[in-house]
């Protein structure tokens, strides 16, 4: 089934590609600076993401699909696929760079392998309220480094929304402090920081595709996972795990971008029109997260899931055992974008 599905985003993806070619012949002629002389030119955005049809990525996108549909009067229509349909987040990426598929939200763990700036959102321990995030990533900060995305990764940036605050939940054994992690191993994105964080808490970080995450926690090939609370609930990881541990150590924003090849190809006016309703789109998937949060968790709890908060000592703990990390952060992306980014944390807190 696992090789099926991989064969049909393939091929779904070289469909895309083949569309994508002929869309820059499509109906409606355009100037080399994107104005059309066609007003009645439809275009057609593939919109693709990693996560199931009922988690709030697949539900803003229905959201600001219909609205920006009307909004452009119909020239705008968003082909929506969710569930990995077109590849893992890697996969989305690779294709939003090379102009195969439109548009991508992607995790920022992902994306750091594409832009090395990106690294410095990978701090563990310093964000664990995600309002903190948004403030962070709306700002002037933020703008900063989703332009540097567009440099380093090559695609048009359109808007960071929330992934989650990513904390550890296993099969094994509660976690109350880094000792409680020796010997087990954890599933984590294929990304430097990401793994060195598990492993400076004695756990083994074992890399594991998201599509076959499901099936690796119940085979035990992992004993756990660090996905947040939205996420290990829509993609049915707590009927498998039965210990979480309520300690976020990343704040993990989704970047939205598009192929610079279907942006130029967008009227001004599309454009436009385009940028706003990314916008809303991160307002409406933040709103989704925030509400679903507290209510998925209590659905997890009342199924079983057992929910440990450390205390603050414990807390200092995970802290102290992962200090090393930053060093790690700033041979990569240099001391001047950690710094800056540890001082917008700072402001946005003090408001």
């Amino acid at each position: 089934m696992e090789l099926i599905m991989k064969k049909t985003s393939r091929i779904l993806a070289l469909l895309l590609s083949l569309v994508a070619v002929f869309s820059l012949f499509g109906c409606g002629s355009k100037d080399a600076d994107g104005d059309s002389s066609d007003d009645n030119t439809v275009y057609t955005i593939s919109w693709a993401h990693s996560s199931s049809t009922n988690d709030r990525l697949a539900l803003a996108t229905e959201k600001m699909a219909a609205e920006l549909e009307e909004a452009s009067g119909g020239r705008l229509k968003i082909e929506h696929y969710p569930a990995s349909q077109l590849g893992a987040e890697r996969e989305i990426l690779e294709g939003v760079a090379l102009g195969t598929i439109d548009c991508g939200i992607i995790s920022s763990g992902v994306v750091a392998g594409f832009s090395n700036s990106v690294y410095v959102t990978n701090m563990p321990y310093l964000i664990d309220d995600r309002e903190i995030g948004w403030k962070v990533y709306d700002g002037e900060f933020g703008q900063m480094l989703g332009k540097k995305t567009e440099e380093e990764g090559g695609w048009k940036f359109l808007g960071w929304c929330d992934n989650s605050l990513r904390m550890f939940s296993n099969t094994k054994r509660e976690i109350q402090t880094p000792a409680d992690m020796v010997g087990l191993k954890i599933r984590t994105q294929e990304n430097d920081i990401h793994m060195a964080i598990v492993n400076s808490l004695g756990a083994s970080a074992t890399p594991v595709a998201f599509s076959e995450l499901y099936t690796a926690l119940q085979q035990g090939t992992v004993d756990g996972q660090e996905n947040g609370v939205a996420l290990t609930y829509s993609m049915g990881f707590n009927e498998v795990v039965k210990y979480l541990t309520y300690l976020p150590h990343i704040y993990d924003p989704y970047i939205v971008c598009m192929s610079n090849a279907k942006w130029n190809s967008l009227p001004a006016d599309l454009q436009e029109l385009m940028q706003e309703y990314a916008t809303k789109y991160c307002q409406y998937e933040r709103e989704f997260n925030l509400q679903n949060d507290d209510e998925y968790l209590q659905k997890m709890v009342d199924a079983g899931l057992k929910v440990y908060y450390p205390t603050e000592e414990q807390t200092q703990q995970f802290v102290d055992a992962t200090a090393g990390v930053e060093d790690l952060i700033r041979a990569k992306v240099g001391d001047e974008l950690v710094d800056s980014y540890k001082d917008a944390v700072a402001a946005a807190k003090a408001e």
